[in-house]
């Protein structure tokens, strides 16, 4: 193999390399948009006695724009902090089944 092949050869595995890498860059950003999500939950859960805030289901329904998987029924009906964490945290469970899908081989995943 020539230098002209191996520059070929390089340049062929970084084009077929790169979509790979967007796509786990896209899994990473979710996963940190839905941590930095929660975080928040849990900060105005500290703060408030009651119900949910308008500002915080308006984060919700925006981060779950940009998520593999939109927030399910539980989320967007949630009345209390505590239902809504409640159900965020069986929202995050599917999202990390759908961009980590070797965790389907786990048996406690949802201990």
């Amino acid at each position: 193999m020539g230098i002209a092949s191996a520059v070929f050869e390089v340049s062929l595995a970084q084009a077929t390399a790169l979509p790979f890498e967007q796509e786990r860059l896209d899994r990473a950003r979710q996963l940190q948009e839905f941590e930095e999500l929660l975080d928040s939950v849990e900060a105005q859960n500290l703060q408030t006695q009651r119900g949910v805030p308008e500002s915080v289901m308006s984060r919700v329904i925006a981060v779950g724009r940009g998520l593999s998987v939109p927030p399910p029924r539980a989320v967007l009906c949630a009345r209390s902090g505590a239902v809504l964490h409640a159900a965020l945290v069986a929202w995050q469970g599917t999202l990390l089944d759908t961009l980590r899908p070797h965790r389907l081989s786990y048996g406690d995943r949802f201990d």
